[in-house]
Parts: structure tokens; C-alpha cells; sequence
């Protein structure tokens, strides 16, 4: 049996609290080797994810922070690397692992299972808090109903019901799909700031919405043309139509651009100054307004519409960092402190105020988006760069 697979067993058993004293003794033993940061990353690549996908970081992290805390464990840390003014991490969950590490050991060393002494420490509760699934939708008739509080699973409407499914996804059924053919009624889903939500649409297409955006659709697509408007941010992964053997378009509507949909999954965000198209998997094609200027994107191809300079900025990217909101968690790579603070704001809903220009200031990482906001903001205090103070719902930031 290989050491890796030795290390997975014992990994399992520790996640599962059967370890016995000398099996942790063991682990400990192997962890403070020079490979232990890469070898207990693939081991935790390789456990079961049994959770919603929402917490799946978390099930990996809880198995890292209780192994590796332990002081003679600790400067194994480094291997992370943290330098200057940029903080990089290889994977997404071992990001959350070393913001926990650095940030709240001694919390994780009282309350874990395998080092508990009898005492809990407690902390007050946040006023602010991590944002969640809260949208309006607003219905043709100008009614709009909170989806967050919504009991009833099923809104019917004429010639087609709204369905809240036990995730709280919607999606829609019909029974007089031929009289919505021939009327123009549409809906529109709004996430506020500190909002998120998942919709099907009516076309089968699944849709999550970041913080902040609005979606509006019809509530039963044309047979020849599909198209939503979208303003903000949201992930698509299109289901494929056909109509007497040819394909049925499917478009989205941001500002001046179209984009037309000749594969299956993307993100496009959009949140007025610019527009940001990354391609996770096939094809698209981009217009700009009524111009004939139009840019192809392939798999990991990203588009960047600046409004004042009417033209598109295209590169391979990996996608990760476009889409990782939609799994529940930040992630950034060479992003300015202010982009960084407007995407926590929108989720947090919270205000930021600048007390200092911030320029040159660059920062990548990934972390979960459900972290209470002073641990992720001391995070990005560790780029030496910037310093915060939460002051109720503002954050103030400082040299």
C-alpha cells in the first residue's frame, strides 16, 4: 500500500473521529515532513464530498485545520506562501485553510473535538453577515412577491405556474403553453446587495444570479429565438433547443452588448463599469450595439467590454476566478483592493469608504463567501497594504 493511499485511511479515520492517539501521533509524524503541505492536499482531493456544495469547502478544510494544528505541524505553512503584497493559494479550499490558520488557530484549537478542554469560546453575534438566497420577482402585472418568504411552493399564474422547488430554485410548468405563444409576458427576478438566487428558465436553461442583478425573460420563449437582458451578474449553463432540426438561438442582452450563445456554459458580469464575458465550456459570439463588430470566444476565452472604448479585450483565463461565486466563494487574481472591496460590499451589503488611494494595491485568493467579514478582511490585511475598520455597516479603509 502506497503512502498516499496509508495517509488517505488514517485521513478518513481522523475525519470521522476514530483515530486512535497513536494514528494521530502517526499523522503528525508524516505531516511534519517537507512534502506534507502537497501530499495532504491530495488526500483531500480524494475524500468523499457528501455535503450541498454550498459547504464542500468546508468539509475539506475542517479535516486540514484539525491535523494541522499543532505547533510542530505549523511552519509547514509557509509552503503556502505568502510575499509582499500578493497572497496566492493552489487550491480554493487550502485558501480558506490558511486565512483560518493564520487568522483563528487558537479558536480552532478549543473548539476542535480532538483538542477540547472543557471550555467554549463564544464570540458576538455580527451585524454584518454573509449574504444568501433572498430575490424579488416581479411578475407582468407589476406585482412583486419575495421569494425568500414564500411558503407556498407553487405561484400560479394564468396559462403557467412559478414552482419553489425544497432548494428554493424556481422553474416553471405550464398547462395552456399555446395562449403564452402568442401574449409578450415576461418576469424578472432582482437580487438585492447581499442577495443570491437560481432560476430555470422556462426553456429548461439554469441561471444563478449574483448580488445585486436583475434577469428579465419571457415567461415562454419564442420558438425561433430565445433571449433574456441581463444587468449585473450571472452564471448560464444554456440547455440546447432545436426547431425542425436547427438550433434556437439564445440570447443575452448587457448594456450594448449581445452575446449569442453557440455552446452551453458562461458568466458574464456587468455592473456598469464594464463588461466582463468568461467562457467556461463551448461557444459564443459577441456584438457590440448596432456596430458589426463582433469578437468569437472558445472555452476559457475572456471578453472585456470598456463603454468608452466600444471594443473588445479578449484572453485565455482560467475560469475559476470569473465563476467561483457561484460555489460559494471569492476568488481573485491580481484584482485592485477596490474591485475586491466592491464585490465584499455587494455581497456583505455593506459601504465602503476609502481613506486612502489604494493604487498599485494587488491581491489574490480564494475564500469562502460565507466567512464572517472581519476574518476576510483581515485576510487582505495581510498584503500589508491596506488596513479596515468596521464601523456598523461601513468599512473604512486606511493605509
Amino acid at each position: 500500500m502506497s503512502k498516499l493511499q496509508q495517509l488517505k485511511i488514517l485521513i478518513i479515520r481522523y475525519q470521522e473521529g476514530k483515530c486512535s492517539k497513536e494514528e494521530i501521533e502517526q499523522l503528525r509524524a508524516w505531516l511534519r515532513e517537507p512534502e506534507s503541505t502537497e501530499l495532504l492536499e491530495k488526500v483531500c482531493d480524494m475524500l468523499p464530498e457528501t455535503a450541498s456544495d454550498k459547504y464542500l469547502l468546508f468539509k475539506k478544510t475542517d479535516v486540514y485545520l484539525k491535523v494541522m494544528n499543532d505547533e510542530r505541524v505549523r511552519p509547514a505553512l509557509t509552503n503556502i506562501g505568502i510575499s509582499g503584497r500578493t497572497l496566492w493559494w493552489r487550491k480554493p479550499w487550502a485558501a480558506a485553510v490558511a486565512v483560518v490558520l493564520l487568522v483563528m488557530a487558537p479558536f480552532f484549537y478549543y473548539t476542535s473535538p480532538f483538542f477540547d478542554t472543557g471550555e467554549k469560546i463564544t464570540s458576538e453575534e455580527f451585524a454584518v453577515v454573509p449574504g444568501g438566497d433572498r430575490a424579488l420577482i416581479i411578475l407582468d402585472d407589476g406585482r412583486e412577491l419575495n421569494l425568500e418568504e414564500i411558503e407556498d411552493t407553487v405561484i400560479v399564474q394564468r396559462g403557467f405556474s412559478i414552482v419553489k422547488d425544497g432548494d428554493g430554485a424556481i422553474y416553471y410548468q405550464y398547462d395552456r403553453a399555446e395562449e403564452l405563444a402568442e401574449a409578450d409576458v415576461f418576469n424578472t427576478v432582482v437580487t438585492p446587495k447581499g442577495g443570491q438566487y437560481q432560476i430555470t428558465l422556462p426553456d429548461g436553461t439554469r441561471v444563478w444570479l449574483n448580488a445585486e442583478s436583475k434577469l428579465k425573460y419571457p415567461v415562454y420563449f419564442d420558438e425561433n429565438i430565445r433571449e433574456v437582458e441581463l444587468e449585473g451578474e450571472g452564471y448560464f449553463e444554456v440547455a440546447k433547443q432545436t426547431m425542425n432540426g436547427k438550433r434556437v438561438p439564445f440570447m443575452v442582452l448587457s448594456g450594448a452588448q449581445k452575446l449569442e450563445v453557440l455552446g452551453t456554459t458562461f458568466n458574464i458580469q456587468s455592473y456598469g463599469h464594464g463588461i466582463t464575458t468568461t467562457l467556461v465550456e463551448g461557444k459564443v459570439r459577441l456584438g457590440l450595439g448596432n456596430t458589426d463588430k463582433k469578437v468569437v470566444l472558445q472555452a476559457n476565452d475572456q471578453a472585456k467590454l470598456q463603454s468608452e472604448e466600444q471594443q473588445f479585450d479578449v484572453r485565455k483565463v482560467d475560469p475559476l476566478y470569473a465563476t467561483a461565486w457561484k460555489d460559494g466563494s471569492f476568488s481573485f487574481r491580481k484584482a485592485s483592493i477596490k474591485d475586491v472591496m466592491e464585490t465584499i460590499a455587494r455581497w456583505y451589503d455593506v459601504d465602503v469608504i476609502y481613506k486612502t488611494t489604494v493604487e498599485g494595491s494587488r491581491f489574490t485568493g480564494t475564500i469562502s463567501r460565507f466567512e464572517q467579514i472581519d476574518k476576510l478582511l483581515q485576510l487582505i490585511e495581510l498584503t500589508e497594504s491596506v488596513h479596515f475598520t468596521i464601523e456598523g455597516r461601513r468599512i473604512i479603509v486606511e493605509e
